[in-house]
Order: C-alpha cells, then sequence, then structure tokens
C-alpha cells in the first residue's frame, strides 16, 4: 500500500507437468502440460462512498510436443503447441455497504492459439553452422464480443462468413494465422574468434496496454479480435565473439535492428481500465528499436564477473491518416522503455574457495515520462485538471544502484548428505532514492508533482540455500 486507505495485491500460481522420452540413439520426444494464472486488485477505501476495488485475472492452459532428432551434419527440431487464453479484462465492485459505486464487470476474452514448427541446425563445414526454421501459428477468437457491437444495422443469419470473420448466435470468431521465419549462421575462424548473425520474424496475439503514469501493477492485456490485429514484426541481429586462448577473457559486441507493425498504444485522453470498447481508445501503431551491446567477461580466477555496456532506442509513431490528433502529431516518440545508456558490473573476489565478496552495480538513463505543462478549470468536474505535453516527452532522473554481499560457500565434501551456503548483504548500499513514477496531486487551486521512489534507503539482508 502506498496510503493506508490505497491497497494494492498481486500474484501468481503456476503448475506444470512435463514427460521426456529416450525414443532410440538419435531422437527424443518432450512432452509438457501446465497452467499459468495472474491477477492482480486495487482497494480504495478512502472515502466510504466510494470504496470500490478495481481487478483482473488470465488464466492460460498450454499443452506442448517437441522432438529432437540427431541426423550426422543435421539437427531435426519440430512439434506442435497450443494455449487457451481465458482473460477477465476487469470486475469494479463496492466495497462498503454505504458505497455508491455500481458493479461492472467488462467481458470475459477467450481465444485458442496454435502452432506447428520445425527446425534444422545444419553444419555445413566444421566452421559454418547454419540454424534456419518456420513456425506457423494461428489464434481462434472465440466469440469474444457481440456481432452488433460492431453491426448494429446487420442481422446476420445463423452462420456468415465474411474473411476470416465467422458470426454464429450473434457472435463473432476471428482468425488470424501467418507464418514466422528464423534464420541464423555463426562462422568460427578458430576455437577464439567467431561471427554470428541472424535474422527472424515474429507475431503476436496478446497486447500489454499500459499507461506510465499509473504507478502500480495495473497493466492489462487484450487480445486481438475482430478489431484489434495481432503484432508483427522482424529483426535483425549480428555479433563478433572473442575470448583469450587461456580463456580467462571473453569479448562480445553485438547489435540489433527491430521493426514493429500493429503494435497497441492508446490515445490521448484514452481511458485504460473498465473500458467496455477499448478498441476505441487503441491505435495500431507501428515501431522501430535498435542498439548495441559491448560486454567484457572474466569467468575464472579469484576476480572474476563481467561488465556490459548497452546503447539502445526504441521508437512509436501513430501515422493512421483516419486519426483526427494522433499522438505527439504522428511524429516518432520514445516508449516508456526507451533508456538509451545501460551500464552493469558484476564483481565476485574470492578470498578462499567457500569465503568471497561481491559487488553488483547498475546504472541506465531515467525513463521516458509525460508532465503536464499546465492546468485548467473543469467546470463539469468541479475541479482543475492538468494539461500534458508531448508524450514521453521528458524523463525522470537517471537510476543507479549498488549491491554488495558477503558470502559463506558450502563445505566441498562430497560425502555430506546436504550443502548449504549463507549470504549477508546490503541492496541499494548508497541508499539513492531511484525515480519508480511521477505522479500529481490536486492542491488547492493547482496541481503538483511528486516523485515516488521504492526501496529509497539501504537494505540489508540475508540468504540461506541448502542443497540436497
Amino acid at each position: 500500500g502506498f496510503k493506508e486507505k490505497e491497497k494494492y495485491g498481486y500474484g501468481n500460481v503456476n503448475a506444470s507437468v512435463h514427460w521426456r522420452s529416450i525414443l532410440n540413439d538419435w531422437s527424443i520426444a518432450n512432452f509438457s502440460a501446465g497452467y499459468d494464472h495472474y491477477d492482480y486488485k486495487y482497494d480504495d477505501t478512502e472515502y466510504r462512498s466510494e470504496a470500490a476495488r478495481l481487478s483482473f485475472a488470465i488464466n492460460q492452459y498450454f499443452a506442448k510436443a517437441n522432438f529432437n532428432m540427431d541426423l550426422d551434419n543435421h539437427k531435426l527440431n519440430f512439434g506442435a503447441s497450443t494455449l487457451f487464453y481465458n482473460i477477465s479484462p476487469g470486475t469494479y465492485e463496492p466495497l462498503d455497504d454505504y458505497s455508491v459505486i455500481r458493479f461492472d464487470k467488462l467481458q470475459r476474452e477467450k481465444a485458442l492459439e496454435t502452432a506447428v514448427y520445425i527446425g534444422d541446425e545444419w553444419a555445413v563445414t566444421p566452421k559454418l553452422l547454419v540454424n534456419a526454421g518456420i513456425r506457423y501459428s494461428m489464434l481462434n477468437a472465440l466469440g469474444s464480443r457481440d456481432y452488433f457491437t460492431y453491426h448494429p444495422n446487420a442481422l446476420p443469419s445463423e452462420s456468415m462468413i465474411t474473411d476470416t470473420i465467422h458470426v454464429k448466435n450473434g457472435k463473432i470468431f476471428k482468425t488470424y494465422h501467418g507464418p514466422e521465419f528464423r534464420l541464423s549462421a555463426r562462422y568460427a575462424f578458430n576455437d577464439d574468434f567467431s561471427l554470428k548473425a541472424g535474422f527472424n520474424t515474429m507475431r503476436q496475439y496478446i497486447h500489454k496496454v499500459s499507461n506510465t503514469s499509473i504507478m502500480s501493477p495495473t497493466d492489462t492485456w487484450k487480445l486481438s479480435d475482430v478489431n484489434i490485429k495481432p503484432q508483427q514484426g522482424w529483426q535483425l541481429a549480428g555479433g563478433v565473439y572473442y575470448h583469450t586462448p587461456d580463456e580467462i577473457w571473453e569479448f562480445s559486441l553485438e547489435g540489433y535492428y527491430k521493426k514493429m507493425n500493429d503494435y497497441l498504444d492508446y490515445r490521448s485522453g484514452a481511458k485504460l481500465l473498465m473500458n467496455h470498447h477499448l478498441e476505441m481508445d487503441v491505435i495500431n501503431t507501428e515501431g522501430y528499436a535498435y542498439g548495441v551491446e559491448l560486454e567484457m567477461k572474466k569467468p575464472k580466477g579469484r576476480l572474476n564477473g563481467w561488465a556490459s555496456y548497452t546503447y539502445s532506442r526504441t521508437f512509436l509513431r501513430q501515422n493512421d491518416k483516419r486519426i483526427l490528433q494522433p499522438v505527439n502529431n504522428g511524429d516518432w516518440y520514445p516508449t516508456e522503455y526507451d533508456k538509451p545508456h545501460d551500464f552493469k558490473l558484476v564483481g565476485n573476489y574470492k578470498f578462499t574457495r567457500r569465503y568471497s565478496l561481491s559487488l553488483n552495480m547498475d546504472y541506465s538513463t531515467g525513463r521516458p515520462t509525460t508532465i503536464p505543462a499546465g492546468q485548467y478549470y473543469d467546470s463539469q468536474l468541479n475541479k482543475y485538471q492538468p494539461y500534458y505535453t508531448d508524450r514521453n516527452g521528458y524523463r525522470v532522473p537517471d537510476y543507479f544502484r549498488m549491491d554488495i554481499s558477503f558470502n559463506i560457500e558450502a563445505s566441498h565434501r562430497l560425502t555430506l548428505a546436504t550443502h548449504s551456503s549463507i549470504s549477508f548483504g546490503i541492496y541499494n548500499l548508497t541508499g539513492r532514492k531511484n525515480v519508480y513514477s511521477i505522479y500529481y496531486l490536486e492542491d488547492a487551486n493547482s496541481i503538483k508533482g511528486y516523485k515516488m521512489s521504492i526501496f529509497g534507503a539501504p537494505i540489508p539482508f540475508v540468504t540461506y540455500n541448502i542443497k540436497f
């Protein structure tokens, strides 16, 4: 809770079963099935007359079958998968007998995603390795909306088909499908130096809908349906890898470029929570991302660890000519994940085989945010409202954190039934108040902004591990 009468709760439940069978000397079969669940709730009891709870839940049931075959210079991998989505997009309910809040619940969304795939890892020569594959996926949106919502003047028959839109009993059944390709190669000049490159295409049928001003785990997910297309994109990546002959030092330089289509973003002034027609407030957006990472590792020796620096950018644009007021007038704008500079350092020093000291340091550019440029008085709401600047036109302060720990490893005697280890440390050693979000509150005749930090102080911890 951020305040006494504002409480947030969220949790996960996961279960799975896996069966592996060695069919013969050159083939293996893997089968798995399971269930994933995530939910959150937000309780606001500050005013008894408006006490209410907002909740969201997503359930997934999956099954997979995968086969691997080792055939001389080829390693084949093929299989199939299915995933059933069952989403409760939102429930809003009163928490007090005196609350005037009306119960409201969004219609459930259900869909079935299926896919088949095959891939081949081909050792063309001792130095050249090629990996190629194709995956064909399909989503069936299972009548999540009423037909008359979109066609109020239509009189559908018992079964009507328009392209891949099926209508039955007044319900819409939408189907999307398409291939995904991947191709990569590695060329090793010698045992120490190699080059890698790859290209792949992607399709995603579930969309995360998030507002950067929300400072809690209240993101929601939206399935593709008759109005919302799947996200699609492609990515090109490559890298150079080298390690010294004694394998004490490892170096790598990697770069990538990614293109996205039909990425789901919200329009200005959109209502994201408890919106029965969310498709009216979100827009299919195009985007691109690129970056380069330099990494150095020292895996051996009394002093070991790694350091990396990444420069990356991610931008979006709403360029649909049918949109009257696109975000930022249709210009490119950074996403909430756009953090150009990122530096990480992990170091370990072993005093003996059992005692060591670890240091972790993390720095990154502050993420983009949207701030108000002024305010105006809303006569209908009888209060001042903020007037916002361009989306993601500003940034929160840069992020920096340092952690330290002293580790006592398990005894190396092989005859012991159990091996245990313990670590004593401090999280956020410098006590930096990293800004998690910026929020705004009405104060008399003005709106004031506040920075909110989580874990803005050094936090000691003790970790104990036991292995059987």
